[in-house]
This record gives structure tokens, sequence and C-alpha cells, in this order.
């Protein structure tokens, strides 16, 4: 996705930084949480570019918990418990 699209996202977007991230450094998630409306960020702190290795509970915990918060999923989660 170009940058100067962002703006036109309409879904929600989780966006997740490892605060040591050196290829990525923090600043390119403070422009992309000014850019694309429905953004939500978090910050790992002890964390590089790997956060989905390096902070693996805590990343598929706050993935699942904001892939689940939707209301496709909350709809999805309704049906599946009947």
């Amino acid at each position: 996705m170009l940058w100067r699209e962002a703006y036109k996202l309409r879904q929600r977007v989780l966006l997740i930084w490892g605060r040591e991230d050196r290829v990525n450094p923090l600043d390119g998630a403070l422009v992309a949480l000014k850019l694309i409306p429905r953004a939500q960020l978090h910050v790992f702190g002890g964390c590089g570019h790997w956060a989905q290795l390096e902070k693996f509970d805590e990343f598929n915990r706050l993935a699942t918990e904001f892939l689940l918060d939707g209301d496709i999923a909350r709809g999805f989660a309704r049906e599946v418990g009947k």
C-alpha cells in the first residue's frame, strides 16, 4: 500500500511496533497512526523489528483480542457458541 493512499483505509488497523526497531523506527508508526483513520498503535518495549517473535505470547494475545473485537468476529463467536 502506498502511504499517500493510507487515509482511504476504512477498516480498523492494528499497528504493532518494537520500541527498539532499527529497521522501521517508531517515528514511522506515529506517521502511520496519523494517516490511517481507524488505526491504533501498540508499542512493545524491549523489542526490535520482529515483535511477532520477540514478544510471541503478548503479540498473539494482542492480535487475537483485536481480531475478536470486531462486529463480524463477535457475530461469529456467538454463532459458534450456539
